[in-house]
């Protein structure tokens, strides 16, 4: 009877290597397999939402930053007065309305959040997470609730019949202060949590 060659021959060590590696992979998914056959609960989806609140959050803030280097405040006259914006001409106008979209989706985001978690988890998780994360959540919900109103009422001062020009200054560097603090308070809120 004629042996194999070499290249015909089964190779037994890579045999049990992929067999080992195999193992290990079965191995290590298990354990997540049995919980994967469970409904999402409300965990699941408070985690989500708190997920997706953060993100839309900080590019709100982040785009509210923007906004406030080109538009003035109490820092400057801001760079669309200098002729030279970030983003050029759009960032003199339509940037706005991109901040202003940004915010009324991180509301939605938050609103959603919140309400899951009065309505499943106690909010603002009394004696669980201890005075920090209390103190963090009534800021940003305090926060939230005045935030959208600042925000108009800064880029529409005629709203109010205002026509003072320092009134959009103070209340636009009044409104970034209050979003950092906003974006500040619901990471940590979000971080004792996870």
């Amino acid at each position: 009877m004629q042996q194999p060659s070499s290249l015909e021959r089964p190779w037994p060590r890579a045999r049990a290597l992929t067999f080992a590696v195999a193992f290990a992979a079965l191995c290590a998914i298990a354990p997540g397999a049995a919980h994967a056959q469970e409904e999402p609960g409300p965990r699941d989806a408070h985690r989500a939402l708190q997920l997706a609140t953060s993100g839309s959050l900080v590019v709100t803030a982040t785009l509210g930053t923007l906004v406030a280097i080109n538009q003035p405040t109490l820092f400057g006259d801001g760079r669309c007065a200098s002729g030279d914006p970030l983003l050029g001409r759009y960032g003199c106008s339509g940037l706005s309305v991109l901040h202003g979209l940004s915010a009324l989706l991180a509301t939605m985001l938050y609103t959603a959040t919140v309400t899951l978690e009065i309505a499943e988890f106690d909010w603002p998780g009394r004696d669980r997470h201890g005075t920090l994360y209390e103190v963090a959540s009534y800021g940003h919900l305090v926060g939230m609730a005045l935030q959208p109103i600042g925000g108009i009422i800064a880029a529409m001062p005629q709203v109010l019949g205002i026509e003072d020009p320092g009134f959009s200054r103070v209340l636009r560097t009044l409104h970034i202060g209050t979003g950092y603090a906003i974006v500040g308070t619901y990471l940590v809120t979000a971080a004792i949590e996870f």
